[in-house]
């Protein structure tokens, strides 16, 4: 027991803080903006609702991830990975669309309304998901920013060494 509790501080660096403290903050901040939203709504649907909840257990998966790498497991390590991974794409095309950023987004992407255009994206704890929508929106479009912090995230997974 001793010596699992020696390694979990120890493999608190600071790039586990940093990490940890990141995936609290963009859960907290995503949470925040889906429950702020709440009150806006008038007479939301039941698909409204589903998408709210689906936000919600997003962004309190993030806020899980980050409390779970304070304790440096090989089990906070691999949410944290699936956390990110979830963060690296989004797209839209034809009534289908999905968006998670719990954090920050840095991304570059393509449009293809009616031609194809590049576009970099910046956002802040974002949620989008629908199916069956009419939106028009065509587009793909990747998180560089989770990119970077899957690297990291392996990095610091293999210097803690669980």
């Amino acid at each position: 027991m001793k010596t699992r509790q020696k390694n979990s501080v120890q493999g608190r660096t600071p790039l586990v803080l940093f990490l940890a403290l990141y995936q609290l903050a963009g859960g907290l901040v995503g949470l925040g903006l889906c429950l702020k939203m709440i009150p806006a709504l008038q007479q939301p649907s039941t698909s409204t609702w589903v998408g709210i909840v689906l936000a919600a257990v997003l962004y309190t998966f993030s806020i899980l991830c980050g409390f779970l790498l304070f304790q440096v497991t090989r089990q906070a390590f691999l949410f944290s990975l699936a956390n990110q991974i979830l963060q690296v794409f989004s797209f839209g095309v034809t009534g289908l669309a999905y968006n998670y950023v719990a954090g920050l987004k840095v991304g570059v992407g393509v449009d293809f309304l009616t031609s194809w255009v590049f576009k970099l994206k910046f956002s802040l704890s974002s949620f989008t998901f629908s199916v069956g929508t009419h939106t028009g929106a065509s587009f793909v479009a990747v998180n560089l920013l989770a990119l970077v912090l899957l690297y990291l995230l392996e990095r610091a997974k293999e210097a803690a060494n669980v």
